[in-house]
């Protein structure tokens, strides 16, 4: 399974948070650990890097705390992921230019040479970036994202998608049942 890092879905949560408020009060970074039962000193950090990013504006001082720099439909997951992250890894050292390894603190594979899944990999994490850039936080905050199954191949050969595959083994196992 796929999944962002415990600093990206912290940071959704805190921007998804301020994206939801009234008006431009501030919010403390206490104030939304508390909230969702979050790591206080961990959000700080987080939100720290958000407003190095400019997503988040930092106000000092009492009645301090942080307010959306920008509007969310213009903030992508990308965006938030790459600004928590420290090296935003790609699925496996194929996935991306070997020239890029390096920076990513990644060795490039023994057998990229010959690898059978290469392609198909590159093409998964191309279409995962691609995701990632067209969901923004206002649709987190508005509940709209909608993905199909069948969006995401990996081998163009494959055209059964996940429901019809569901069905298929539903019928078998009903059919199992009776025999």
């Amino acid at each position: 399974m796929i999944t962002l890092s415990r600093k990206a879905d912290y940071a959704l949560v805190a921007l998804a948070h301020l994206g939801q408020g009234r008006g431009d009060a501030a919010v403390s970074a206490r104030m939304i650990a508390e909230r969702y039962k979050l790591p206080a000193a961990l959000l700080m950090n987080i939100l720290k890097d958000l407003a190095r990013v400019k997503l988040v504006r930092s106000t000092r001082g009492a009645g301090g705390g942080y307010t959306l720099a920008c509007d969310p439909a213009r903030v992508t997951l990308l965006d938030v992921v790459r600004a928590v992250d420290d090296k935003h890894q790609p699925l496996t050292p194929c996935a991306c230019d070997h020239d890029a390894l390096p920076i990513l603190g990644q060795e490039s594979c023994h057998l990229s040479g010959d690898c059978p899944i290469r392609e198909p990999i590159q093409r998964l994490h191309r279409r995962l970036q691609q995701f990632l850039t067209e969901v923004t936080l206002a649709d987190l905050i508005g509940s709209e994202v909608n993905v199909a199954a069948d969006e995401v191949q990996i081998t163009p050969g494959d055209r059964t998608n996940r429901s019809d595959r569901l069905r298929q083994r539903k019928d078998r196992s009903v059919l199992a049942a009776q025999g």
